[in-house]
Parts: structure tokens; sequence; C-alpha cells
């Protein structure tokens, strides 16, 4: 008994120890977060501004920036430094900081690093080592352009401290100090404004000095949110402007216009090349209405002339079985009994497959070409999709071979197209060199323009298929089988009997007309998939067995077993399975009024690291 006690005892202090070590994780983790999330839990003390305003041989205004900031971390291991984010941009012109240096209070330098992250420079002051009480950070850095114009005057409208900041700032101090030349054309007009963004609440600025004058801004307990902004007011005139910031119509105005015209170009171009592609398809021959399928038609050739390509491996797979070259099976075990049954497909003879590409189909399916094969189409068959693939590849060229298509190249759309192409050339040029500019519209709307004229470019250079008199007379012919499936069951009666007339086929053991009809709604049916109506087909299929009093057609025996009343449901079974199989066979992309606190350039952020 003492034993099992002892060894309770032993098993109690074991998980009681590890309890202890798994909550001293779990607080580590806690502490960690909580850590780095309070990164932003200081303040400032002290946030002293001093800027020297001046203008360069140029006459751009450029300014020189100390900021001395006096941050006060807790004594925790929370803070290695702050974060002093300014703006890349000011009015349209680049204002990246430059020539930038940390110091501490006593001149000592600070290590940093520079990053750009949306549209400003990132300074990240301090390394990896914890900071704790009362730290000084001299931050020294020029901007160019700080000047910009306006109708009334050359203003300077800066945020000088960023409203993007969690830490309160117990004193702020900012001096501002223009050169003679600037502080001679004064306009007197001078502002400061305090708050939230958009607020527009005034606080107090001093001016001092005539040669070079001075404005002196002081305020107290500056809440986390809250910024400063300055603007003072020089003449119009008294500052030169980037050019960015000048009207330029060659950077601003005619890259629209080139690629306006580029595009008008390649789209009168494109327009040119479809008419020619629809005039090809007008059959003028003066050859009588030929009825029912063309000789030496199959889906794949099909799709080419008539632009209808739904499905056509399936509508193949269906052309060789009314030819009696295949026979649709329903397996009669099937090893998955929730799935719906699978059709596979067995091969009759080989040699009723007179066309190359039907060959070349049967031999992706049935390697040998063994009479009473069998196709149970394989999930995810890379020689399946290989096998479609190449023969769909194979008919391009056969209705090319077989004088049904030509390649042609329309000469005027191939000369608006080069025409349209030079245009775009120096459209390139004139939106790089206009890069650094404000002109969003411009850009955005010429990169549009110019990608839809290169589009139409392609269409225009390129040569296109159109149709010969023989792949038009075909065409109409095809077209023609179109409009009868779609017709009233009436109308269709009548151009079946027309058509069966027209192609006598006798049917033994049959009345001889109804065997030729129901011959050709079996050979139609490939047709009806490729032109995207099965369903109408199938129904039209099942009333003409019905009405003709024939069974089950030879290539798909399995209809017996579902008799004629449920003929239609059937055969759209039938359809929607071998579409299903031979998909799941293929595997698979400012000082003049108007001011507001943080509406200046400048400004930024600032926070803690």
């Amino acid at each position: 008994m003492s034993s099992v006690v002892r060894a309770r005892s032993v098993w109690a202090i074991v998980v009681g120890i590890g309890v202890v070590m798994l909550g001293l994780v779990f607080a580590g983790s806690a502490v960690a977060e909580e850590s780095d999330d309070n990164v932003e839990n200081f303040q400032f003390s002290r946030w002293d501004l001093t800027y020297d305003i001046g203008l360069d041989d140029q006459g751009r205004a450029q300014a020189d920036v100390t900021e001395e900031l006096v941050a006060e971390f807790p004594q925790t291991d929370q803070n290695r430094g702050i974060v002093r984010a300014l703006p890349l941009r000011y009015q349209g012109a680049p204002a990246e900081p430059q020539d930038i240096s940390v110091t501490d209070g006593a001149g000592n330098t600070v290590p940093f690093e520079t990053e750009h992250e949306n549209g400003f420079k990132t300074i990240l002051v301090g390394d990896d080592s914890f900071v704790h009480g009362s730290q000084t950070y001299v931050i020294n850095y020029t901007v160019d352009d700080v000047m910009h114009a306006t109708e009334e005057a050359d203003e300077f409208y800066w945020d000088l401290v960023p409203v993007d900041r969690r830490q309160p700032i117990d004193d702020v101090t900012a001096e501002i100090t223009l050169d003679s030349t600037m502080s001679s054309a004064l306009t007197g007009s001078s502002a400061c404004y305090l708050g939230t963004p958009g607020d527009t609440r005034d606080c107090s600025i001093e001016s001092s000095g005539d040669e070079h004058a001075s404005f002196t801004i002081a305020e107290e307990d500056l809440s986390g949110g809250n910024g400063i902004t300055a603007a003072i007011g020089v003449e119009a005139g008294t500052v030169t402007q980037p050019s960015e910031r000048q009207d330029n119509f060659m950077l601003d105005g005619v890259p629209l216009l080139l690629v306006g015209a580029a595009l008008l170009l390649s789209a009168g171009g494109a327009a040119a090349v479809l008419a020619m592609v629809r005039r090809h398809r007008r059959d003028t021959t003066q050859s009588s209405t030929r009825y029912g399928i063309p000789a030496g038609m199959n889906p794949l050739l099909a799709k080419w002339l008539t632009g209808k390509a739904n499905e056509p491996i399936v509508a193949m797979i269906l052309h060789l079985a009314v030819h009696g070259v295949l026979r649709i099976e329903e397996p009669e075990k099937q090893t998955d009994k929730k799935s719906d049954p699978q059709p596979e497909l067995r091969l009759v003879d080989p040699q009723l497959a007179t066309d190359p590409l039907e060959t070349q189909l049967l031999e992706g399916l049935f390697p040998g070409l063994v009479p009473g094969a069998t196709f149970a189409f394989p999930k995810d068959s890379k020689a399946f999709t290989t096998a479609a693939q190449k023969v769909e590849q194979a008919s391009g060229e056969a209705v090319l071979e077989r004088g049904y298509q030509r390649k042609v190249r329309h000469g005027k759309a191939a000369l608006s197209g080069w025409l349209s192409l030079v245009l775009l050339i120096p459209t390139v040029v004139l939106l790089i060199m206009g890069a650094s500019r404000d002109n969003t519209v411009t850009t955005v709307l010429s990169v549009v323009l110019g990608l839809l004229s290169l589009m139409f470019i392609l269409i225009c250079v390129f040569r296109h298929r159109v149709l010969t008199p023989q792949g038009a007379a075909t065409r109409r012919q095809l077209e023609d089988i179109h409009q009868m499936m779609e017709a009233s069951e009436t109308d269709r009666l009548e151009m079946m009997q027309s058509y069966a007339r027209a192609t006598r086929t006798p049917t033994a053991a049959h009345d001889e007309l109804s065997g030729e009809i129901i011959e050709l709604y079996d050979r139609l049916l490939p047709y009806a998939v490729l032109f995207g109506m099965p369903e109408d087909w199938s129904e039209a299929l099942a009333s003409a067995y019905q009405h003709h009093h024939f069974p089950a057609p030879f290539w798909y025996p399995g209809l017996l077993h579902h008799g004629t009343a449920g003929m239609q449901d059937s055969l759209s079974s039938m359809l929607i399975s071998v579409s299903a199989a031979a998909a799941t066979s293929s595997p698979n992309a400012g000082s003049t009024g108007g001011g507001v606190a943080g509406g200046g350039g400048g400004g930024g952020a600032a926070g803690g690291r």
C-alpha cells in the first residue's frame, strides 16, 4: 500500500511540474505578444525642430532639417529605438530625404537603417539593444522642392509634427528660417494649424528678423494623433518649381494623342480583318444546294468551319459510334455502387474509319486497333489528353490541307498595325520620361489604350484562316443542318424527308424512307453535341425512334434495357456520362487660407521599435 501511495505522489509531482512548465510557456508567449503590442507605449518629452530653407543655384527651395526628439522609454525591455517615416513626394514632385544622419544628445552616432514602403522613407533608429529611460535622437536630413506654387503665392506648407503617431509630446518647438531672397519676398501671410487630420484649429506662429526671417511655433501637451502644420507664403515666382510641377504638354498630353491614334489605326485594321473573314464565309458558288452531312465531314473538321466547338472530342466519339466503328456500352459490374455507371467504349470495326483523323483518335484510345478491345475512361489520363490534343491540332492542319480554309494576311490592315506599333514606341518613351510626374490619368489611360492597341495590332499583322469557296459551301451545308435542328418538329420532319431522298441509303427489314431518316437522326447526334444542343436532339431522336417503331440503336444497345418510354432520358444520361467521363480523363491562373492640420508636405509618421 505504501509503495502505491509513493507512486501516486511521484506521479502527482510530475504532473504538477508539467502544468507549471506549460503555464510558463504560455505566460512567456503572452508576455512576448504583449511586448510586441506595447512598443508604442512611451512618450516624447520634447520635439524640437529647425528648418533652414534656401534657394539653390537653380532657384529651387531646399530645406536643411534637424529634428531633436527626446523619448521617454519604460525601464522594462520594451523598445530598441524609434521609427520616423518621411514622405517620398510632395505636391507631385520627388521629396525623398537625403543626407540622413542620426546622433544622440552628445553628438555620438546612433545606428539606423532605412527602407521604402507605401510612399515613405522609414528611418529605423537603434539596433537590437534595448533602451531605457530618457533617450535623445537628433535626426538631420535635407529635402528638395519644399515650396510649391499657388495662384497667389509660392508656399511652404509643411506638416512639422506628424499626425500618424500614438505618443503624446510634452513640448514642441519649431523654428523655420528663410534665406534673404525669400525673406525679402514674404507676402506677410503665415499660419499654423493644430489637431487631427483635417482639423482647422489655429495655433500661434511668431515671425522675427528682416534679412533672414524666422518663424517660431511653440506648443505644449500635444496628444497622440494630433499634428502641427505650418504655412508661409512668399511672392509668386520667387521659387523655381521642379519640372514635375510644371505644365508639360509633351509628357502629359502627347502620349494620349499618340496612343489614341494608334488605337484608331489598329482598331480600323482589325475591323477590316473581321470583314475579310466574314466575306469569305459567304458561299458564292453557283452549285445547287446539297442536303445532309457533307461528304468526308466529321465534327473535328466542322468545328473549324462553323466556329462551334462544344465538346468536339465527345462529338467525334459519337461520330465513330453512329458509323459502326465503336459501340457505347454500360458495364455490367460497377465497383463503386454509389456512383453512376460510367460508359465504356468497345472497338467494333476499325476498318470503317476511313478518315486519318478518325484513325488517329482510335489509335489513341485503342492501341493496336484490336476489334473487341474496350476503353473505360480512366481518371486524369495523360494518354487520353495527349491523344485528344494531338487529333484536335491535326484537324486544324487538315482543314487547310483539304482545301476548306487557307491563311491570308490583309495587306492594308497589316500596314495599319505596323503604323500603330510605330506610334506606341514614342508613347512608351514619353511615359517613362514622365514617370516622376503625378499624371496618373495620362499614364493609366495610355497603358490601357496601349494594351488594347497591341491586341488589335496582333490581329492586323498575323495571317488569319479564311474559308475557301469549297469551305464556304460546306459551311452553308452545315449551317442548314443546324437550322433544321432548331426548327419545329413538323418543319424538321419535312426537311429530313428531303435530306433522306437526296441521299438514298436503303435499310433492310424496315421501310426504306424511315430507315434513312433514322440513320440521318443518328448521324446528326454528334453535330447536335458540337452545336451545343444535345438535350434537344436527344428528345428529337427518341421521338423519331418511337414514331418509326425502331429498336435501340446498334451503337448503344444498352438503350434496350431502359425501354422506349424512357429513351429520351436514357440518351441524355448517356451523353452526360460520356461527356463527364471524357472530362475526368483530362488532368488539370496653406498660408493664403483654407489650410488644415496634416494637409501639407513632410509629416509622415513616428513611433517606437
